[in-house]
């Protein structure tokens, strides 16, 4: 019985891991999604699972819709984890866990957050970023010593934390700063050119 268990456990946590979970909706120029020991260029409909590192090349741009509707946007030089997105899936509850390593990115939820108490949180080399339905903007704006968080459009709050502090963004074109070892910065609003400087690098 106990092996019985073991086997279906097994076999549940593969076939979620091998599941469709994204689709490719844009990859110009150098594009790729390495698991494991396996690198797969990608193009327009080519499909993203769970575990996939993406990696953007200089000057690509890359753009992925998940199955419910949760738009990522990846910029030029950009290292993407995803490491889970659960959605739909009886024996747990929707989630989402992303991990940016460097580069320029832009989240556009879909219905996964669109419960009580969403699940959804994207991992940075200096924190965390909680979503609960959202449009935002995050990455390496100016250096590779801090990530800019920006919230572009949403009734809903970003909460940006690390192990020296938090802060909660609630209204839209405020961001924040991760520095090394430090707080995040008290939200402040944008300049119309650093917004503009941030969607450039994704469009």
């Amino acid at each position: 019985m106990k092996i019985s268990l073991l086997v279906y456990c097994c076999f549940m946590c593969f076939s979620i891991s091998a599941e469709q979970v994204a689709k490719t909706m844009l990859a110009k120029h150098n594009v790729v999604a390495t698991k494991g020991e396996k690198l797969r260029t990608l193009k327009r409909k080519s499909s993203i699972f769970n575990n996939d590192s993406i990696a953007t090349g200089k000057l690509a741009r890359a753009q992925f819709r998940f199955s419910e509707g949760t738009i990522l946007t990846l910029g030029a030089d950009t290292q993407f984890l995803v490491s889970e997105f659960n959605h739909g899936h009886s024996q747990k509850d929707p989630s989402a866990s992303f991990e940016f390593v460097a580069g320029a990115f832009r989240v556009v939820t879909g219905e996964i957050t669109k419960v009580a108490r969403p699940n959804f949180k994207i991992k940075t080399p200096l924190g965390s970023i909680g979503i609960r339905g959202t449009d935002f903007w995050g990455g390496n704006l100016y250096d590779n010593e801090s990530i800019e968080v920006i919230l572009l459009d949403s009734e809903h709050p970003i909460t940006i934390e690390n192990q020296f502090g938090k802060v909660i963004i609630t209204e839209p074109g405020t961001g924040s700063t991760l520095r090394i070892g430090k707080a995040p910065s008290k939200p402040e609003k944008w300049s119309n050119q650093k917004l503009q400087d941030a969607v450039k690098t994704i469009q």
